[in-house]
């Protein structure tokens, strides 16, 4: 065995500049597309809800045009100011939003949908609701971004219902007896469905809860109803909301390091999900297309869980279907296949996987194939502080096993930002032409490309973490609905 500290990766902002938190290359060098003339400059935002929620989030556009102080806190780095969102900030990219560019829908009909008994038939209602104002606001107007405002009382009665402290005792110890690899069914969340339904719009869509622009004040914990849910600090809320606005309207606000000596790689996530009807197991893909961490979307085919393993596998032929996708969606984007191919899966690869991702590998020539299987582990490290051990600790158990940390206590934030004890990723590898370490450096760099939120420590690689997500939304539509390939349509 051997621990060791990887170092934090940087990221690339405008003009090349670099820093290894999001928020402060952002204040500094502005976003990594700022030269670029086909970036937004202008997005035009379509806005839908309520007359309380579309004015109440109209005058948080107006809050974030211009600086928001940082939270006081001795934590200066974990917490930084806001330096706004225009033509004169670091975005260097104006918000739009109008009256002719936003869809009011009566708060008393929306309440009155809250009433139902029967949660998934409002779910539904309110969905078609938003999808119908959507398309009547785009069919005349021209809308970069839609914005979906549910008030707070749509979202109590659409949330799962409420557990004592007892039961959700019971069930969080439940569940850390259950295989994390087995993909389960959670019950239907609005946006899941909403985006789901929203494919036919072909605009991205961002919902906003009422807590985030004020909305409504803080909300009871889903899981916990006997606790506040805690709300992020103004600056934090709007660094999050504004960077998924611009990355949704087309723009890249950073991307990984380019190393000039490396191959061109393309990186692919794999993991699975059932399907409303609870009858077939399907696989989601997220696809990487480089180091600005855009890609596409592919839905896979139905698999089963393996009565070896219990743990969902591809066929070798669907597998190399999959994988074959993913080859040609980058070869329409760069007119070239990459020199190398990693994939990451949130089961173990068997033999047939292996050999599907081999037989394409072989046949298009792509000679450097690196495939990880990732889940979280339970083992845990202890360390000598009363912080748990950093981001970045690495301990190789084997020349193909090993623990990584991408939560754990920062030294740029002098903190542990979380709230629970962090728990490794376990790192399997089951082909590979790269170092184990390398590897790894490449997970810690990936948990960086969350277009959602701009604090660094993610803990799950965008591949994986993607095509969770992705799971989550396609779960919601059927076989010969159009699907969107872009992230935007899903984050």
């Amino acid at each position: 065995m051997r621990a060791e500290v990887l170092s934090e990766p940087e990221l690339e902002f405008g003009g090349g500049g670099r820093h290894i938190d999001i928020r402060f290359g952002l204040t500094d060098y502005g976003p990594f597309d700022r030269l670029n003339d086909e970036r937004p400059q202008r997005i035009s935002l379509g806005v839908v809800g309520t007359p309380e929620t579309t004015e109440a989030f109209h005058s948080w556009v107006e809050t974030c045009r211009t600086n928001i102080a940082a939270k006081d806190s001795r934590l200066v780095h974990l917490f930084p100011a806001f330096p706004g969102f225009s033509a004169a900030s670091p975005f260097a990219s104006d918000l739009v939003t109008s009256d002719r560019l936003t869809a009011v829908i009566r708060a008393n009909f929306l309440i009155e949908l809250a009433t139902s008994p029967d949660r998934r038939a409002i779910i539904d209602s309110a969905v078609d609701v938003f999808i119908a104002e959507c398309k009547r606001l785009i069919e005349s107007r021209h809308a970069d971004v839609l914005i979906c405002l549910p008030p707070a009382e749509l979202f109590d009665a659409m949330d799962p219902p409420p557990q004592s402290p007892r039961t959700w005792a019971r069930r969080a110890l439940a569940s850390l007896e259950e295989a994390e690899d087995s993909p389960t069914i959670p019950p239907p969340v609005f946006h899941d469905v909403l985006k789901a339904r929203a494919m036919q719009l072909r605009v991205p869509i961002q919902m906003v809860r009422p807590e985030t622009y004020g909305a409504a004040g803080p909300r009871r914990q889903r899981q916990r109803p006997d606790r506040v849910r805690v709300l992020q600090d103004t600056a934090t809320r709007a660094w999050n909301l504004s960077t998924a606005i611009y990355y949704k309207s087309g723009g890249t606000p950073w991307r990984l390091k380019r190393d000039t000596s490396a191959l061109s790689a393309c990186f692919v996530g794999i993991s699975f999900y059932k399907t409303v009807e609870r009858d077939r197991l399907m696989t989601s893909m997220a696809q990487v297309f480089n180091e600005l961490g855009d890609g596409v979307v592919v839905r896979g085919d139905a698999v089963r869980i393996s009565k070896d393993d219990r743990q969902p596998h591809l066929t070798r032929d669907g597998c190399a279907d999959l994988l074959r996708a993913a080859l040609a969606a980058y070869r329409a984007e760069h007119k070239s296949l990459p020199a190398r191919l990693v994939v990451h899966k949130t089961s173990v690869f068997n033999n047939a996987e292996r050999q599907g991702v081999l037989d394409v590998t072989k046949a298009e020539k792509v000679d450097w194939v690196d495939l990880v299987s990732l889940r979280k582990s339970r083992t845990r490290l202890l360390r000598y502080s009363p912080l748990p051990p950093l981001r970045g600790t690495f301990l190789t158990l084997d020349e193909d096993l090993a623990l990584l940390y991408t939560r754990g206590s920062v030294d740029f934030f002098k903190c542990y930002p979380g709230m629970y004890v962090p728990r490794p990723l376990e790192m399997r590898v089951h082909y590979a032409e790269s170092s184990i370490r390398t590897l790894a450096a490449e997970i810690l760099a990936l948990t960086k490309m969350n277009w959602n939120n701009t604090q660094f420590d993610g803990g799950e690689p965008v591949t994986t973490r993607v095509a969770r997500q992705v799971g989550d939304i396609l779960r919601h539509t059927s076989d010969g609905d159009q699907i969107q390939a872009r992230y935007s349509f899903y984050m």
